[in-house]
């Protein structure tokens, strides 16, 4: 990875998810107990959760990494720049490109669609996080919603969004009575037993269905029993309200790349979600709302006005950090139903598309990706 790939908040970032080390065995030892751990999960299909492992290579790579990056002698600098060919150049403005376009929106947005269908997928990071992403497809006549659950499944670049092989599901999804989507567990499934897979299993379920007009998600094995969970116990379904009532935060699985996820956690209204967010109570997730600035929510009418206590300067701001302040708070006005949201003392009256001096409308889905074709 390039020096200029970095930019001092990922790094800090990344620094800070570093876990304190203060082990006193000897290095064959755990050398020996990380091999013992990864031949046990080679079993289940590439399909795994592996925190400590990836811990542990987060540190030997940051290892490598920070003489490269902290400690360029000027004579390397020197010889690195001399040696830069147009291809690299080229790339890097490719490189740009993406980023600067990524950075239009970072979730789907009603007038995305047009005649398309929306699809949400629930990933999951090496750290077990679970992250809702988001995609459209335009269906041939004849095919159903499920039709396309089904193909999209199998393109979702997991590992170029750092994430973990999750998805298909190992189990069949199919219509079910009313508004019901019915899964079926293979019989070799690894999700049960385990509180963690059960965890991640049971959000990426959640985040999949809850939204796209389903009213819960109905679990049972190849025999038609609901399967038994050690965390959950019998399982027999998931619900899937009309309207989540989470809050929203950033996360990053690998320092680099940006989610906007929801904190699982059902909040009264509006404004006691949007007060949840200046301080994240997980390791993991990241507050979008810069230190100091307090916000305000009215609920009244058909859309809420949130007010920022202090004048908001978006142009002051790193363009991503903005993007993330403002669509995590559309986001979590989403999830309580409200299709509009007004912003009150922002002092553009246009950025980045949003026009500040009208109501906004809210985001249909996180996470907005595009599958190669």
């Amino acid at each position: 990875m390039k020096q200029s790939d970095w930019n001092d908040r990922d790094i800090e970032k990344l620094v800070k998810k570093l876990p304190k080390i203060n082990d006193g065995r000897k290095p064959e030892s755990i050398y020996a107990s990380i091999r013992e751990q990864g031949e046990k999960q080679r079993h289940r299909k590439g399909k795994r959760i592996i925190p400590g492992l990836v811990a542990v290579a987060a540190i030997m790579i940051f290892t490598l990494l920070s003489p490269a990056l902290l400690q360029q002698s000027p004579v390397e600098e020197s010889r690195s720049d001399q040696g830069a060919s147009m291809t690299d150049e080229s790339k890097d403005l490719q490189a740009d490109k993406a980023v600067s376009e990524k950075k239009e929106r970072l979730s789907l947005y009603e007038n995305m669609v047009e005649d398309a269908e929306v699809y949400t997928f629930g990933l999951i990071s090496p750290e077990g996080v679970p992250v809702p992403v988001s995609v459209t497809k335009d269906l041939s006549d004849g095919e159903e919603w499920i039709d396309g659950y089904a193909q999209l499944a199998k393109l979702i670049p997991e590992e170029e969004l750092g994430m973990e092989e999750f998805v298909p599901l190992e189990g069949t999804v199919s219509k079910g009575y009313g508004d019901e989507i019915n899964f079926t567990l293979n019989e070799d499934q690894p999700y049960t037993g385990n509180s963690a897979m059960e965890y991640a299993f049971y959000y990426s379920l959640f985040y999949s269905f809850q939204g796209m007009g389903f009213d819960q998600v109905r679990l049972e094995d190849e025999n038609g029993n609901a399967p038994q969970f050690s965390g959950y116990g019998v399982l027999k379904k998931i619900e899937l309200p009309k309207n989540a009532k989470q809050a929203f935060f950033t996360y990053s699985p690998n320092g680099l790349d940006h989610f906007l996820v929801p904190d699982n956690l059902e909040y009264e209204d509006l404004d006691s979600a949007v007060t949840s967010m200046n301080e994240s109570q997980s390791e993991f997730y990241e507050s979008t709302i810069p230190e100091g600035l307090n916000v305000r929510v009215v609920e009244k009418g058909a859309y809420p006005i949130i007010s920022f206590m202090n004048e908001v300067h978006l142009e002051n701001m790193e363009e991503s950090e903005a993007l993330e302040l403002i669509e995590s708070l559309l986001l979590t006005a989403r999830s309580f139903g409200y299709k509009q949201v007004m912003f009150e003392n922002i002092s553009e009256e246009e950025w980045g598309g949003f026009s500040f001096n009208e109501p906004i409308e809210t985001p249909i889905a996180p996470n907005r990706i595009t599958l190669k074709e």
